[in-house]
């Protein structure tokens, strides 16, 4: 009697993915993540020759080492709030929106436009039409590439990153001669009325209106998002374009919407820093918030309490920058890279949570 081959047996390791994601596995990828980002940010501030403890330690004593550090922080992250949520509605639809900077100057300038003509205004009348202008300036400046995606399938990230340049040159333009401070030797306007700047929230510090504007408009998207049948179709859009018409659902129309609630959201970040902060309009008023609102709503997973919590993060990160360059020598510049290593390692550790190891028993 002939015997058959002889079957051989042995244990393998096989990287497969998940049926689900769980929340501690995901809490377990974000705090790998950002634990990732942090012993790189060490290896380089080594490579700065400075203090490693000396630098994380006053790192975050400059972000929230007392009152005034912390409000600090809350200043910084009120800009990145509503950059970061302007963003998620459109990735929510996934419509990459990346023109979030211009929209932000699309919403500056509309608010200083109104601003010179507000002068002896009631000031909560014009803080109202200041806020309403800014939401306005930046829906016009986001429904032109929703416009042009819906009606003529233009490429959306295309269009939004020409209009940031667009936007700034017209800006260039408008301080460089119609609103150009005649006594002023730098490129920037005349300081807006006293009436129509926010007012502080908090006491004993510079955090001002926007910030509640900010969380309130955090409460308000995902109400919007969660609970109501366009936010519905918004977040179909975004699963499936193709099923969403088989709905019945009118894709052009949520395109155009998307962008228009995503530009206001991103101008009223610009009018906030006009009203609030810089109360004049200059070049410099922003430091990359629209380009950063991308790395916050992604690291925020895409949810509006997220963008919160992520943009009070990146502000600690910016206002605590200034006094790990004094106390520690690190470069400033360091603290950007920080944040593009949290965004890197958050999202590599996310991905990784998808999948696991298993050993199989494999039989050749």
């Amino acid at each position: 009697m002939t015997e058959g081959p002889q079957l051989k047996r042995k244990w393998k390791w096989r990287f497969e993915k998940r049926d689900r994601t769980g929340p501690l596995i995901q809490l377990a990828a974000l705090i790998g993540g950002l634990t990732g980002a942090l012993l790189i940010s060490a290896i380089l501030i080594v490579t700065a020759k400075a203090d490693i403890w000396l630098a994380f330690g006053s790192l975050f004593r400059g972000a929230f080492g007392g009152w005034y550090a912390f409000t600090q922080t809350l200043i910084q992250s009120t800009p990145l709030i509503f950059t970061g949520l302007a963003v998620l509605v459109s990735f929510k639809a996934k419509i990459f929106n990346i023109g979030a900077e211009g929209q932000f100057f699309a919403g500056a300038m509309a608010a200083f436009w109104v601003s010179i003509s507000l002068a002896g205004f009631p000031r909560p009348v014009a803080v109202l039409i200041i806020v309403l202008a800014s939401l306005f300036g930046g829906a016009l400046y986001g429904a032109i590439p929703g416009i042009l995606k819906a009606v003529l399938g233009v490429n959306e990230i295309i269009v939004t990153v020409m209009m940031n340049y667009i936007i700034q040159f017209i800006l260039s333009y408008m301080i460089s001669n119609h609103w150009r401070d005649p006594g002023d030797y730098y490129l920037q306007t005349a300081f807006i009325p006293e009436n129509v700047r926010f007012p502080m929230v908090l006491p004993h510090s510079r955090v001002h209106l926007g910030f509640l504007l900010a969380v309130t408009a955090a409460v308000v998207i995902f109400c919007f998002l969660w609970k109501t049948p366009s936010g519905f179709e918004i977040r179909a859009l975004g699963e499936s374009r193709s099923a969403s018409r088989y709905k019945g659902i009118d894709t052009k129309r949520i395109i155009i919407l998307v962008m228009v609630i995503s530009g206001a959201i991103a101008g009223l970040a610009g009018g906030s820093e006009i009203a609030g902060v810089h109360h004049r309009l200059r070049l410099d008023i922003s430091t990359g918030y629209g380009y950063t609102g991308i790395i916050i709503a992604l690291l925020g997973k895409l949810h509006p309490f997220g963008v919160v919590a992520a943009a009070v993060f990146f502000g600690a990160l910016v206002n605590g920058s200034t006094s790990m360059q004094v106390s520690a020598g690190v470069p400033v510049a360091l603290v950007y890279a920080l944040q593009s290593l949290v965004l890197i390692c958050v999202m590599a550790a996310e991905v990784l949570s998808q999948y696991r190891i298993r050993r199989v028993y494999d039989v050749e």
